[in-house]
């Protein structure tokens, strides 16, 4: 049978599709994907007829979408329609948040698709109908009919490696033709993850409706064993040979045990592992496993803090560990000056008051030098708990004005959504400090100027001239936009992302910056 899968992200790495693909493919099936996210790219009636050519011979068309895709999604959908294929849609939004995306799509697979996507191609091949298939839903007779859902998958060394085969794959490019995706060989960074699933369970993330949905259906958060990864990343080396580092995706990597750190320590630079950057919760970084990992090869450590408030991180994020789980954290990074340290902050969160952003500025000044910090604007991810609170409390009304459209990385604006209106001045100063903390500043903010720039009187003052938070979210968001085009000129001229973090190791490469 033939598929074609469909990616209306903007992410060719899209690890569950080309996890789908591959276990198609071992199973004897045919499989095409097309990567369609790219924002460059209106989804405008040739561009979408591009796409229907290549999908018109397929039994099944299966589309996979974030929440931030999913009018994306929905575009294509329409568009294929006329095909009179079976079109599924499957990812985390329609996982997490099916009633928006049952009535488009034939078919809405929630949670992991491998089985699912086996199971379905069974069942036409033998002429079975799939209205109560396992992770399934659709719309019926103007309701929502949800199926059991399948324990999800046990063993992840099972899986085969994703399809990186580049075998019919094609991906937008800027003119809105579809092009053969085989420049991603000459990829400089590799994205894998040898885990799926959270031990958190933060309330603004899916995750923690993933665990409401696969209750009582076996262990949520699942890993390779050490032996499966560490291979799975020598195929990756394969795979991309002038891959420079690798970007461990997993939720929180330093989530295994200490055996299982001091095994992959151990093993991993004995076979030729690359340079890595992985994520982390504070509570989970220990001076050991620093150890341990930065022998191993990492060079970037991301920390999600998210809050400098102890009682936003409690109440409304579901986050576990306070700031002096954080300081205890930073504090074993800092004794590794290799390895660069990345902190990450929500901001627009109109559930925080002045003195939750007070101590979100007052926790910077505290991390110990040299760190960068990365400033997430908060949107109500569809689905979410975090979503249904805010619905409940009459935040947003519902999808429409969740935010769900805005790029999260993108920097803070006030400006899209009426709910983001609150303390735009000690959001746009938080914005400011985004990139690199030395002794002398924070971000674009010189840390002496700190303690005036948040004294109660410029606060209430600021507050009251609208004008002022305003210049400053501009001024944050511009230098964010040059911030990341010198990166991007650097890792296009040189190769390594690593260099803009190394000013030495710049200057003997002949650069003249360093971001």
């Amino acid at each position: 049978m033939h598929i074609t899968l469909i990616c209306a992200d903007d992410d060719i790495w899209a690890a569950g599709m080309r996890s789908i693909s591959s276990a198609l493919r071992s199973a004897g099936h045919e499989t095409r994907m097309i990567f369609a996210g790219s924002l460059k790219v209106s989804l405008d009636r040739p561009t979408i007829n591009r796409v229907a050519s290549l999908a018109r011979e397929s039994d099944i068309i299966g589309i996979s979408s974030m929440s931030r895709a999913s009018e994306r999604a929905k575009t294509l959908i329409a568009g294929l329609k006329p095909l009179r294929k079976l079109i599924v849609w499957g990812g985390m939004h329609p996982t997490i948040f099916p009633e928006d995306c049952a009535p488009h799509a034939d078919l809405v697979c929630r949670g992991e698709g491998e089985e699912f996507m086996l199971d379905l191609v069974e069942r036409l091949a033998a002429g079975r109908g799939f209205a109560d298939i396992p992770n399934g839903a659709c719309w019926k007779a103007g309701q929502l009919q949800l199926n059991d859902v399948r324990m999800p998958v046990p063993d992840l060394d099972r899986l085969p490696f994703p399809d990186f085969s580049f075998e019919k794959e094609y991906i937008l490019d800027g003119t809105g033709c579809l092009q053969p995706n085989a420049r991603m060989r000459e990829a400089s960074l590799v994205s894998f993850s040898g885990s799926r699933g959270c031990v958190n369970n933060c309330h603004y993330c899916s995750n923690s409706q993933l665990k409401s949905l696969y209750k009582g259906k076996g262990r949520f958060a699942r890993k390779m064993s050490v032996t499966a990864f560490i291979e799975a990343a020598r195929e990756c080396r394969r795979l991309f040979p002038r891959a420079k580092y690798i970007y461990f995706t997993d939720e929180d990597f330093f989530a295994r045990p200490v055996e299982e750190i001091r095994e992959f320590a151990e093993a991993y630079p004995a076979r030729g592992g690359l340079p890595f950057e992985c994520m982390a919760s504070p509570r989970q970084i220990t001076e050991e496993k620093m150890e341990l990992l930065a022998k191993a090869g990492m060079w970037r450590i991301d920390v999600g803090v998210e809050s400098g408030s102890d009682e936003t991180k409690r109440h409304v994020f579901n986050r576990t560990g306070d700031n002096e789980t954080v300081a205890r954290a930073a504090a074993a990074i800092r004794k590794h000056p290799r390895v660069v340290a990345w902190y990450f902050f929500i901001i627009g969160n109109p559930y925080e008051k002045r003195r939750d952003l007070l101590d979100t500025i007052g926790l910077l000044r505290r991390l110990p030098p040299p760190f960068f910090m990365r400033a997430y604007n908060l949107i109500f991810i569809p689905g979410t708990q975090l979503f249904r609170r805010a619905c409940q409390d009459g935040i947003i009304s519902g999808i429409e004005d969740s935010g769900h459209e805005l790029d999260f990385g993108a920097g803070f604006d006030h400006r899209s959504h009426a709910w983001k209106k609150h303390n735009v001045y000690l959001n746009s100063l938080i914005s400011l400090m985004f990139g690199k903390s030395t002794p002398f500043r924070i971000g674009a903010l010189p840390r002496t100027l700190i303690p005036a720039l948040t004294a109660q009187p410029v606060v209430a003052f600021c507050d009251r001239h609208a004008w002022i938070g305003e210049m400053l979210v501009d001024l944050a968001k511009t230098s964010l936009v040059m911030r990341r085009a010198a990166i991007k000129v650097i890792s296009n001229v040189l190769k390594d992302r690593r260099i803009a973090y190394d000013l030495k190791f710049l200057l003997r490469r002949g650069g003249a910056a360093h971001l």
